[in-house]
């Protein structure tokens, strides 16, 4: 069995996983002892030189003068076109929150919409609400139904009004 730098690390991930035969592990040690070992498997010499010596005493890190590999760092880089679409995004829910904590129910009386009905009051039960925001709801509502009954109204005069165009042609019909 041939191992070389393509294929270790799956024999060696079988070896960690007590999937190996020994004729497979005596070449896993035979391999790390000739010293073409790739650097990011020299972590491994040591406990493989250690096996190899029927387990005696502690496994000691191999002195090879060669530097440890580097860890492998991954940096997550995110675009500046992402952070810009985050913070956009962050600053539209905040501008959303704010319009909907601080709506027109928090409005000053003085607005403009309101400042007509400013000194309007209504009487309940023989009490006097002065309270704009008590009383523009009843305002609002009271103004629909007199739209509701303004439409009402034009609809019939329509209806009349058309009454008396088919009178009108009948009368000239007749004459």
């Amino acid at each position: 069995m041939e191992l070389n730098s393509r294929n270790i690390e799956e024999y060696i991930n079988r070896f960690l996983e007590g999937e190996t035969t020994n004729a497979e592990e005596q070449a896993i040690y035979s391999f790390f002892r000739t010293g073409k070992i790739p650097p990011h498997l020299m972590e491994y010499a040591p406990m493989f030189a250690w096996y190899e010596g029927g387990m005696q005493g502690e496994p000691e890190p191999k002195q090879t003068g060669e530097l440890k590999p580097k860890k492998k760092h991954i940096r997550l880089r995110i675009p500046i076109a992402a952070w810009s679409a985050g913070i956009a995004a962050m600053v539209v829910v905040a501008l959303g929150l704010g319009i909907l904590f601080y709506s027109d129910n928090d409005a000053p009386i003085h607005s403009e919409d309101w400042s007509c009905y400013e000194g309007s009051y209504i009487e309940v039960g023989g009490k006097r609400i002065t309270d704009i925001k008590q009383i523009m709801p009843l305002i609002l509502e009271e103004q629909a139904a007199a739209e509701q009954k303004e439409k009402l109204a034009e609809q019939r005069i329509r209806e009349m009004e058309k009454k008396e165009k088919q009178v009108k042609e009948k009368e000239l019909m007749m004459n």
